[in-house]
């Protein structure tokens, strides 16, 4: 009887990739396991995808509200940001994760779980969880050059990646996008600010907060996937959000357009409870005196 691998299936190369090769390796059935965390893709279709590559089932969990509760601030120097400004968008889904792959293989009868990532981060998340599971990550083991790994790919019906396309990272979730490339390399198209035409009109936010939790933006009560995601729609329109980094010979582009008017809000003192209205316009945002909140212009 073969054994059963429950993999964390985001769609993109690597995990695609790895469907086959852990078939193959392993001997094994892979089972995907995908989250939707806001990335903007159609979980449906990235199951569809995960069949047609060979999964034998592929379950799909909307995550969205989760993850907007676990990092809604609930203090001005907490929350996604935190003290300083590096949002980390791309850690934020990792716990998630790595509970629901857990949940996943004890109702599979799994014991071998599977990513398409090359760091350790999401296998201490897991083994925080459950130590007794074995953690295995095909694009730290598979052992290719560039160009066998694309022949191996395209054998299979995986659609290889140009360069500039492996070279830029991408990773988008209901709080934001994170974009990085190599220093010296042109900006790709994915850095490109949004709402550029629209930020000349100025957006007025009032955002009522019960015990330091946000509750509802101009008026309407919102669940919290959803209060992230109107926050982040006014907020990014209006440029608000965008942060610029260098690291580790890599450029990262940072938008965050939700969390930053969130802490602001918070930072003007609505830490307890109470509604803060903020004007954005053209990247920045003013948060207006309880006094000057009636005012029109």
């Amino acid at each position: 009887m073969k054994s059963t691998i429950v993999l964390a299936y985001s769609g993109g190369f690597a995990s695609s990739v790895a469907i086959h090769w852990l078939a193959e390796s392993y001997g094994a059935e892979v089972v995907t396991l995908t989250l939707d965390v806001g990335q903007g893709q159609d979980v449906g279709e990235l199951r569809g995808r995960a069949m047609s590559l060979g999964a034998v089932r592929a379950h799909g969990i909307d995550a969205r509200d989760e993850l907007a509760r676990r990092f809604l601030p609930v203090s001005p120097g907490g929350g996604l940001l935190g003290a300083g400004l590096d949002p980390r968008i791309d850690e934020l889904p990792r716990p998630l994760v790595a509970r629901r792959l857990v949940e996943v293989a004890a109702l599979e009868g799994a014991r071998t779980v599977a990513h398409g990532g090359v760091d350790a981060s999401l296998d201490d998340c897991i083994h925080a969880i459950d130590p007794s599971l074995t953690v295995v990550a095909p694009a730290r083991e598979w052992r290719l050059s560039a160009d066998e790994l694309a022949s191996y790919a395209r054998a299979r019906g995986v659609p290889a990646r140009g360069p500039a396309e492996a070279a830029c990272r991408v990773d988008q979730n209901l709080w934001g996008r994170m974009v990085s490339w190599p220093d010296g390399a042109a900006p790709p198209a994915a850095v490109q600010q949004r709402g550029r035409a629209a930020r000349a009109e100025q957006a007025r936010i009032d955002i009522h907060f019960e015990q330091g939790v946000p509750v509802s933006v101009n008026g309407v009560p919102m669940a919290p996937a959803e209060l992230v995601e109107s926050l982040g729609l006014i907020a990014g329109w209006h440029g608000i959000g965008r942060i610029e980094m260098d690291g580790g010979g890599r450029r990262v582009v940072y938008d965050a357009p939700a969390a930053v008017v969130l802490r602001a809000a918070l930072a003007s003192g609505a830490d307890e409870g109470g509604i803060v209205r903020l004007a954005l316009l053209n990247g920045e945002y003013t948060v207006l005196a309880p006094d000057a909140a009636n005012l029109r212009v």
